[in-house]
């Protein structure tokens, strides 16, 4: 067997260079009522993936503004409609049994669309050494993975079993040129990561209970706002937990041809940049964050990295070639950000 030669990734960017781009986007967005969000999307995504390297090559992002936006814009009608019809006729609100169980139906049906749309307008538009992803899903194929385990969203300690479901079909389904994703089990340890992140949730609730009675601050006015914080803060340091421990999770899982991928992200460094981030976001009332964003696509860059068992520009040209002789079909779909 081929000796595997590792490539880590890099993050080149700077929270100065990252800064003239937020602070540009924010003030173009406001003043234009939101319509340049699309815009700044696409300035944002260009500067991330210019500033990836793997093997001393960046990432490229193709994804047109024009696109985003009649994406956005069909989400905004979409919205209006089902408060329109929740007003007009107050029998189908959400109010309502009628209501929630139309409201339900749409979901299930439209959501899987949502979805694969929005994977096949990034994995498209996404490319490296001039190499697109792509992402093969169909609607019909997602809509059996949510009509199968949706059931599961309504019991809050199931809820993982339905999210590894929709992440492993979306990783099962991309591709790299002509070379689709291979993916192992991943279930024991992303589920084990959420309950991990359940226990430690009820334990932290017990613990601001302990906190607050030994205190004497039950009875006084202060105890709903230390609830407030306490809840939120634990909130945000388990979501970054599960963040890191299912990224490994599902990237340690995947293969592609000759290449496997090697994240090595901590549950603690992690849980400690984001309330970091957000304590200094909070603290300079938004400045700090490029600073944040850029902390934290550092971090996981550093722990990122791509073991190859041959050269890796021998396997990119041979994509290329392949695709080359094939062509290669870019559709204009919608881009609705769906984060699995």
């Amino acid at each position: 067997m081929a000796a595997e030669q590792r490539h880590p990734v890099e993050f080149t960017g700077t929270t100065g260079q990252y800064f003239r781009i937020w602070i540009v986007n924010l003030a173009l967005t406001v003043l234009t009522l939101g319509l340049y969000s699309a815009w700044a999307k696409v300035r944002k995504r260009r500067y991330f993936y210019a500033h990836t390297r793997i093997d001393g090559e960046s990432f490229e992002y193709r994804g047109r503004p024009s696109a985003i936006l009649k994406g956005r814009l069909i989400a905004v009608g979409l919205l209006l409609i089902l408060v329109v019809a929740g007003n007009v006729y107050p029998q189908v609100s959400l109010e309502t049994l009628t209501g929630k169980a139309i409201f339900f139906v749409v979901a299930v049906t439209l959501g899987p669309w949502l979805v694969v749309r929005s994977l096949k307008f990034n994995a498209a538009n996404t490319a490296y050494r001039n190499v697109r992803f792509a992402f093969l899903g169909t609607w019909r194929g997602c809509f059996l993975v949510v009509i199968k385990y949706v059931w599961l969203v309504f019991i809050a300690i199931l809820y993982p079993y339905f999210k590894h479901a929709l992440v492993r079909y979306a990783a099962r389904h991309h591709a790299y040129g002509t070379t689709r994703f291979e993916v192992a089990d991943f279930k024991k340890p992303f589920i084990h990561a959420y309950a991990v992140a359940f226990g430690l949730g009820l334990l932290g609730i017990l613990a601001l209970f302990a906190a607050m009675i030994a205190l004497g601050t039950m009875n006084r006015g202060q105890a709903p706002l230390l609830m407030l914080v306490g809840i939120y803060g634990g909130f945000l340091v388990l979501y970054a937990f599960v963040r890191a421990r299912t990224t490994n999770a599902v990237w340690n899982a995947i293969r592609v041809g000759p290449v496997r991928f090697e994240c090595t992200m901590r549950g603690r460094d992690y849980m400690w940049i984001y309330l970091s981030n957000v304590a200094a976001i909070i603290a300079t009332l938004g400045l700090a964050t490029p600073w944040a964003v850029i902390r934290t696509l550092r971090y996981r860059a550093r722990k990122f990295a791509l073991m190859a068992t041959c050269p890796l520009e021998g396997f990119i040209e041979d994509q290329a070639a392949q695709v080359g002789a094939a062509g290669q079909e870019i559709a204009e779909v919608f881009d609705l950000d769906v984060a699995l």
